[in-house]
């Protein structure tokens, strides 16, 4: 009775754990890929329906339409796709993944440091690769992100990783991409969400904070022109930001602090220069052409800005960037930010309804990411040479009632796709069929 009981308990307890486990990084590829009959999405604006891809070595070797011929057969792991999809790994831009788990919960939180500027801020040694929230974004498709920190007036530096790494020195596809300026706002309020746009007041300390950080920049260029300055940790990370090594991110809302964000750059000569920012984009678009700023454009599945702008104010800009000629991406920033990125593609679906294609809308989660984050060479699209990180969906992936992941690889290793979630469907699914 007591070995019965010590199994029982046993059994429970290794049934628990895997419920509780993250799941383990795939295994490095040993054989090619080859997957036919696919209708291939590359990210670069091209559809080919048949098609088929063969991938080696963790990067893609071939692809094209029809069937591939018999050497290309040779040595691979064959998958028929049999008119599934396949897409390029969407690239979440702008998110705290792996910064924080549970926001009600301080010791998860990892985002911000104490103090208005800190440049120095390395977000990436922070990046926690077991968080539960991980597999959750791939099973949608989003196998690569840009982590950044959050707060003040320089929140730190970003990096890029993919989404399947057993520590953060395994994950990281670029390190220190970009440097991350929140600009001052000209407006100051509650803070409370449902707060009328009419009790907004002036900010009457926004032409000091401004002055604030044109000084700081004008420090940092001295200290980086000097031949002899003693070591500044905060003043040094500013070093690669007007090299152009790295990119500063303009964190700016209203057309008048994009104005204002833009004119410092330019003032300092930063290389560089990315705008991240919401509806206020549309009024500046002629500014940003003219400057070829890159965009990445805030959630748009928000309310309007305005109290009597249209409900889809924002889900109509970018296409009005699109054709205009600027590089957009999307980022998913905001309230519940981390867990609600996995729906990333349904925002970038969205998009459709208001003038871009199938296939443009596809680019704004990943070719446009990759350019902007400086990874296009090896991310980003589909096309020999380049990392062989993708998904199979049995539907379009961009929309929600038809989107369903089969398979996924990163960087040429086969991906699970199970997460907690999954993992409780199936525990309360077969709760069901026994009739309990």
């Amino acid at each position: 009775m007591l070995k019965a009981i010590l199994v029982s308990a046993f059994l429970g307890t290794a049934l628990y754990s895997s419920y509780a486990q993250v799941p383990a990084p795939g295994k490095k590829q040993d054989k090619g890929i080859l997957i036919l009959n696919a209708v291939i999405h590359d990210g670069d604006g091209k559809r080919m329906d048949g098609a088929w891809l063969r991938a080696e070595g963790g990067k893609i070797t071939a692809m094209g339409t029809g069937q591939p011929t018999e050497a290309q057969r040779q040595s691979c792991e064959i998958t028929d796709a049999a008119g599934s999809h396949l897409y390029p790994g969407f690239i979440l831009m702008n998110n705290s993944l792996g910064l924080a788990e549970i926001e009600a919960v301080r010791a998860t939180l990892d985002v911000q440091e104490t103090g208005a500027d800190n440049p120095n801020a390395h977000s990436l040694i922070a990046y926690n690769t077991d968080s539960d929230v991980i597999p959750t974004l791939r099973l949608n498709g989003v196998l690569m992100a840009q982590i950044c920190p959050r707060g003040g007036r320089i929140s730190g530096t970003s990096s890029v990783v993919q989404l399947d790494a057993w520590n953060w020195e395994d994950a990281v596809v670029r390190e220190r991409d970009g440097m991350h300026l929140n600009w001052p706002s000209r407006m100051t309020g509650s803070g409370w969400w449902a707060e009328p746009a009419s009790a907004a007041e002036k900010n009457k300390e926004y032409a000091q904070q401004v002055s604030a950080l044109e000084l700081l920049f004008e420090e940092a260029a001295a200290y980086c022109s000097a031949a002899n300055a003693s070591m500044n940790p905060k003043l040094e990370a500013f070093r690669h930001v007007f090299s152009g090594k790295t990119r500063l991110y303009i964190h700016a809302s209203q057309p008048v602090e994009i104005i204002h964000g833009l004119n410092l750059a330019e003032k300092f000569g930063i290389i560089n220069p990315v705008l991240v920012s919401g509806s206020g984009v549309a009024e500046v678009a002629e500014l940003l052409v003219r400057k070829n700023i890159p965009v990445v454009l805030n959630r748009l599945h928000d309310l309007p800005a305005q109290a009597e702008g249209p409900v889809f104010q924002a889900s109509r800009i970018p296409q009005k960037l699109v054709r205009a000629g600027l590089t957009v991406a999307l980022d998913y920033e905001g309230n519940m930010e981390i867990m609600g990125a996995r729906n990333l593609g349904f925002v970038a679906g969205t998009t459709r309804a208001y003038g871009l294609s199938e296939e443009e809308a596809l680019s704004l989660i990943t070719r446009n990411p990759a350019r902007i984050l400086g990874i296009e060479k090896t991310c980003g699209t589909l096309s020999p040479g380049k990392d062989a990180t993708f998904f199979l969906s049995r539907g379009n992936a961009l929309e929600v009632k038809t989107q369903e992941l089969t398979s996924a690889w990163i960087q040429g290793r086969r991906i699970s796709l199970e997460s907690k979630q999954t993992q409780l469907y199936e525990k309360f699914a077969r709760m069901l069929q026994s009739g309990r």
